[in-house]
């Protein structure tokens, strides 16, 4: 009980814990709200430089709202992770909540830059 209590009491675990899902509600956010305004059949969801002429693949909506559903699965994960790990190291709490951060920060960029090929 008093690790639970010092980690919903640590300022910086808690503005990290913030970031994260504010992050994690802007990439479904965007990605609901830009899905919905587009009426395509197919999107960009890969890009293979390698292919050459044929670099872009198409997939259907569900392919892109993967990424909504990475970005739930990371919020959960990253926050589940630094409270069990708080209990050993706090420093390696806040590195799992940063990393944690960046990783939606890339979701959320390649995921809107996917949708703005189209």
């Amino acid at each position: 009980m008093a690790v639970k209590r010092k980690y919903y009491h640590d300022h910086l675990i808690l503005l990290l814990n913030s970031v994260d899902i504010f992050l994690g509600i802007i990439v479904i956010g965007l990605l609901i709200v830009r899905l919905a305004s587009q009426n395509h059949a197919s999107y960009f969801i890969q890009y293979r430089p390698i292919l050459g002429l044929n670099a872009f693949q198409t997939g259907s909506a569900i392919n892109l709202i993967s990424f909504g559903l990475f970005a739930l699965l990371i919020m959960v994960v990253n926050s589940v992770l630094s409270f069990k790990v708080y209990l050993i190291n706090r420093h390696f709490s806040i590195i799992i909540l940063l990393s944690g951060a960046l990783l939606l920060l890339v979701a959320l960029l390649v995921s809107n830059a996917l949708l703005g090929l189209h």
